[in-house]
């Protein structure tokens, strides 16, 4: 056996779906009610066919269903179309939408049916109602697409169709049935109706902008660049506005990490400035520290022994601040074999120390570590990368 049934959307939503649910349970509840013989005088609940006008049945027929399949499959429908609709509305705009699709469905169809001499006593259900709701979702969210869940026997999956295919697929078969069956196609009618009662009133609510489509309603996709119904985005004014309002938060995110950090400096609090600083290195381009922010940074990791956090800070203050930093070289290879471990960086650092510039002790201890590091690398101590930290 297969089945399928129709579960989410990833339409925007900016509401909760909330009067669609409610929805959901008051028509289960109701049918559940006459089921049990709780509700009584049922039939005067549907539609009636010729017996004059009962504006009452205009809204409880809607409220009203044949049998659990009719209830089901009703059910899921309106789920995921009220998902989009009032996901866009509101929960009393769209119920102010469903109810009135219904009622005014409803009354013109008893109007219609006054001279009725059939058979068939009335009329009952929520479909031309649903069938409205989906209109409207066609109008206001075409390119968005529903999820169906599917089993076959013991396999189970998923599969997406847009919304305005599903929306035409249905409104297309019952279309059909109409014109295969003609009037005997009485609860085809009612549906195709229904969709003729939610179409305009979509587009008026739309055209007033009383509904907010972020332009990927179908009046703006059918006079779009790529024509009707095809789903290509441009990628690259996409990208850009990602990247503008990534930008953004990284500046803003930087601007209060730096007053921070000024902050942490000035209170002393060496060690929280350089893990600060550390965080914010992927945002953006990181924090940008001036010279003397380095060396206070790099003092302080200093003095409290944390010679491996220093190297970061060191690092950058050589590369930034080249002139004069023949020390901090110096001071930055010693580290890196003593403290981490990277003779090949240490011999890197010692090549450009200008000799002759450095102190006779500093110019001592550079030698011993050239020679310290040359003698790591013959003991078998090399690292894969040397150039980060």
């Amino acid at each position: 056996m297969f089945f399928f049934f129709p579960y989410t959307t990833d339409a925007p939503l900016y509401h909760l779906p909330i009067a669609t649910v409610g929805l959901i349970v008051a028509n289960i509840l109701i049918f559940l009610g006459m089921m049990t013989g709780n509700i009584p005088n049922v039939e005067h609940w549907i539609l009636w066919y010729g017996r004059g006008l009962h504006p009452a049945q205009w809204l409880t027929s809607i409220f009203t269903h044949g049998g659990i399949e009719h209830l089901i499959g009703n059910m899921l429908f309106l789920w995921v179309f009220g998902l989009i609709v009032e996901g866009k509305l509101g929960w009393w705009k769209f119920l102010g939408c469903y109810l009135g699709i219904g009622i005014i469905h409803s009354m013109l169809e008893q109007i219609v049916m006054l001279g009725y001499t059939g058979e068939v006593p009335g009329a009952l259900g929520a479909s031309a109602a649903i069938f409205g709701i989906m209109a409207m979702a066609a109008v206001w969210a075409p390119l968005s697409e529903i999820t169906f869940f599917w089993i076959f026997f013991v396999r189970t999956g998923t599969f997406d169709v847009g919304v305005y295919v599903m929306a035409a697929f249905y409104t297309g078969l019952e279309i059909l049935q109409v014109m295969i069956h003609g009037g005997g196609a009485g609860s085809s009618l009612l549906h195709v109706t229904g969709a003729a009662i939610g179409l305009p009133l979509a587009i008026v609510m739309l055209k007033g902008n009383l509904v907010e489509c972020d332009g990927n309603d179908l009046l703006h996709v059918w006079s779009g660049d790529y024509g009707a119904f095809k789903k290509e985005p441009d990628l690259v004014k996409e990208n850009a506005k990602l990247a503008e309002q990534k930008q953004l938060r990284d500046r803003d995110r930087l601007a209060q990490a730096k007053a921070q950090f000024r902050q942490y400096l000035q209170e002393g609090q060496i060690a929280a400035a350089a893990t600060l600083a550390g965080k914010m290195k992927d945002v953006g381009a990181g924090l940008t520290l001036d010279r003397d922010e380095l060396v206070a940074v790099i003092k302080g990791l200093h003095a409290a022994g944390r010679w491996s956090d220093s190297a970061p800070f060191m690092a950058e203050l050589v590369n930034r601040f080249p002139d004069g930093a023949d020390l901090v070289r110096v001071k930055l290879a010693q580290i890196c074999v003593v403290a981490l471990n990277r003779p090949a960086k240490a011999l890197e650092l010692l090549k450009g120390v200008d000799a002759g510039r450095l102190p006779a002790p500093q110019l001592a201890l550079a030698k011993k570590i050239a020679a310290k590091s040359r003698q790591m690398q013959a003991e078998g101590v090399y690292e894969l990368d040397t150039d980060t930290w």
